[in-house]
């Protein structure tokens, strides 16, 4: 049976609050990027009841979460890969820009194994489910601080059972995820620190191997198999 991760009694965001938030110096530093405020405000009000973690900000945008996360400099940043903005991954890697040393955690309501093989080329420390039980989320965290990995069991599964199932590697894929969310040939190759000639190159490569007859009609077949 699931467990069902539900936000407990929430408390405001207060200045006395955060004061108390950041007064835990020797506490793991999380930043929390989610666009539904009930959701993010229980899960900061469960990490926070934790002694040895500190929610020192909570953010709706992606372009918050990266103001925040140069501000802060949290250990672990806790990620909606849906938060509104350019996406999960970029958005992962936009925080990792400005605040060398965050490992990411993605928190996902859709359980996508194309989200697990793009945070892995991503180099993505966390993908986890929403349903997951509180206990295993604050795991998570714990461990994320300490310099490992760890990802649902649920999408690993799905992912060694499809044996990946894409035509295309790792790097195509993340690359037509991000073409996939919006993103420009210029802002993927800044975002993934290749030249925009090797993005085009992978993005040529999607199509030829999905036979898509131009981008987005790889990105249709990509999604259209569970790819992305």
């Amino acid at each position: 049976m699931t467990t069902v991760l539900e936000p407990p009694a929430i408390a405001p965001v207060t200045a006395e609050r955060a004061t108390a938030r950041t007064a835990r110096t020797t506490a793991v530093r999380v930043l929390l990027a989610d666009g539904h405020h009930l959701f993010r405000s229980g899960l900061g009000a469960l990490l926070d009841r934790e002694d040895d973690l500190a929610v020192v900000a909570e953010s709706p945008t992606a372009e918050e979460a990266a103001a925040e996360a140069a501000r802060t400099r949290p250990a672990v940043a806790v990620l909606d890969p849906d938060l509104p903005g350019p996406g999960g991954p970029a958005t992962a890697a936009l925080i990792r820009d400005r605040a060398p040393g965050t490992a990411v955690l993605l928190l996902t309501a859709q359980p996508r194994p194309a989200d697990l093989q793009r945070a892995v080329a991503d180099g993505i420390a966390g993908v986890l489910l929403k349903d997951v039980p509180p206990a295993a989320l604050i795991s998570a965290v714990r461990e994320l601080a300490r310099g490992g990995r760890v990802y649902d069991p649920r999408l690993v599964v799905d992912v060694v059972r499809s044996g990946t199932g894409a035509p295309l590697t790792p790097r195509e894929l993340t690359v037509l995820g991000h073409v996939a969310d919006g993103a420009t040939i210029n802002e993927v190759a800044a975002t993934l620190s290749l030249s925009p000639g090797t993005v085009r190159n992978y993005v040529s490569a999607a199509i030829a191997k999905t036979r898509g007859r131009n981008r987005c009609d790889a990105i249709r077949i990509a999604r259209e198999r569970g790819w992305l």
